[in-house]
């Protein structure tokens, strides 16, 4: 009795040192809380008054950063980054309008729009700087739009930072890959990533009259040259100074001068030279002084052998109804030269209609809805716009034969004379290589010492060939 009387003291003796343990640690955990309180009391603070001012500071730091182009919208909407772009203006910019017509359908996630940069400065280096920043920080972009930045989109393939589109649009129910024009969708990969999923794209072409040029195909430098000297009194393309014809000559055709297989470049070629040399004897540098043609008369001179070439974007259908009108029946897309002499006519892609997703964004599956609702939305004008799917560009083409759109006349858009010529067109397209791009602005910038008489032709394309070398032996 004795011995169980003695394990039930030592029993509450044991819940009493546990229950002031556990009193003693609850002392520790609440005491500084506790002073902690005292001291905001002491310093005129309520703990009230202690919270709002935290409140403040963190929306000071948000509308710090959205001065300085960070984005700060909420877990519920998507951030679309813009560049250079204006917006917040008395006016609603287009892309405004687009985002303000998704939100209404969308009001589960809604996007806001995150500016970098003033439009009117256009300093696109700077404000891309910040964007690179901003997509590799702790609240990223969503989508950016590349309207004035389409050049400048390799930099954030590379760097890791623009999501592959390629999975969400196998997934996809509404977007099928196989059905674009390939040639085009190539154009929004960059290093083996679908960057950008075109909606539309333009034919960059030049166009002689048989009566100049009925060579079957395309034509090389050498015979373009020929061309124009066998027609000397007139202009290969109207109303052009020496920038402007190396700026829609060259910037399209510069491959015609490298070897790829072999990764040499030919800038100091005789046919380069005579290039040129033509170039820099044309319109206000030069000795010939062409007649001033009429805009309204160039019809008419295109037919004639007054002027040799035209250059044209082609971004509706009913353009080739226009140049059908200029030429009649002697129009030949020639397209550039190239170095075979075979047709090439080229693809561009415009950046006011292309979205990128960024790699960072974590509201990737709602970043696509947004591209996906883009892509095949339907807009009142643009029921003639080339567009890349090529099922729904067979449906445009079947309006534009049927008249029922209005083009100025009240004639349908197109004849099927302008359908196959599109084909033919389409058969021939070839996108620019992004490596191309700096052999041109290479060869641009020092021709431009050539045609101010600073250096000899020999000198100068000497450079261009040097130059050109090293990047590709660089890259």
């Amino acid at each position: 009795m004795m011995k169980r009387g003695i394990e039930v003291y030592q029993i509450q003796k044991k819940i009493e040192v546990c229950a002031r343990m556990a009193l003693l640690l609850l002392v520790m955990v609440i005491m500084p809380f506790c002073l902690g309180g005292c001291r905001s009391e002491k310093n005129g603070e309520s703990k009230t008054e202690s919270r709002e001012k935290k409140n403040k500071m963190e929306n000071r730091e948000k509308e710090s950063k959205t001065e300085s182009g960070e984005g700060t919208a909420s877990d519920g909407t998507l951030k679309l980054a813009v560049v250079c772009v204006e917006v917040g203006g008395p006016q609603k910019s287009w892309i405004e309008v687009l985002v303000d017509e998704y939100n209404e359908s969308h009001s589960d996630m809604p996007i806001t729009i995150v500016p970098y940069g003033d439009a009117k400065l256009m300093e696109v280096d700077k404000n891309m700087a910040q964007l690179s920043v901003a997509v590799a920080g702790d609240d990223p972009p969503d989508l950016i739009l590349l309207q004035n930045i389409t050049s400048h989109l390799d930099p954030l393939v590379s760097q890791g930072y623009v999501e592959d589109l390629t999975p969400f649009a196998e997934r996809s129910e509404i977007v099928h890959l196989e059905d674009y024009y390939q040639k085009v969708l190539d154009c929004g990969r960059k290093e083996g990533v679908l960057a950008v999923i075109p909606k539309t794209f333009a034919i960059s072409t030049l166009v002689t009259s048989k009566n100049v040029f009925d060579g079957n195909g395309g034509w090389t430098y050498s015979q373009m040259l020929d061309c124009c000297n066998a027609h000397e009194e007139s202009p290969l393309l109207p109303g052009s100074s020496p920038e402007i014809l190396l700026f829609e000559i060259l910037r399209e055709s510069v491959d015609a001068f490298v070897d790829e297989d072999q990764n040499k470049c030919h800038f100091d070629s005789e046919e380069f030279k005579s290039f040129l040399e033509y170039v820099g004897t044309y319109c206000t540098w030069s000795s010939r002084q062409y007649e001033y043609i009429d805009p309204d008369e160039e019809g008419s001179a295109l037919r004639e052998g007054k002027i040799l070439a035209k250059y044209e974007a082609i971004f509706w259908l009913s353009e080739l109804k226009n140049i059908r009108r200029d030429f009649g029946d002697t129009a030949n897309f020639v397209g550039f030269p190239s170095k075979y002499g075979t047709s090439v006519h080229r693809i561009t892609m415009s950046g006011d209609d292309s979205f990128a997703m960024t790699s960072t964004s974590n509201k990737k599956e709602e970043a696509w809805k947004f591209i996906e609702w883009y892509l095949y939305k339907e807009d009142e004008y643009d029921n003639l716009e080339l567009c890349a799917d090529r099922k729904r560009m067979e449906e445009k083409i079947g309006i534009a034969l049927a008249g029922r759109e209005n083009v100025n006349d009240g004639e349908p858009a197109m004849t099927e004379e302008d359908r196959e010529t599109l084909e033919i067109l389409l058969e021939n397209l070839e996108p620019l290589s992004d490596d191309d791009i700096p052999l041109y602005r290479i060869a641009y910038a020092e021709a431009r010492t050539y045609f101010s008489g600073d250096k000899s032709l020999d000198d100068v394309t000497q450079v261009i060939q040097n130059r050109a070398s090293l990047y590709m032996q660089e890259k």
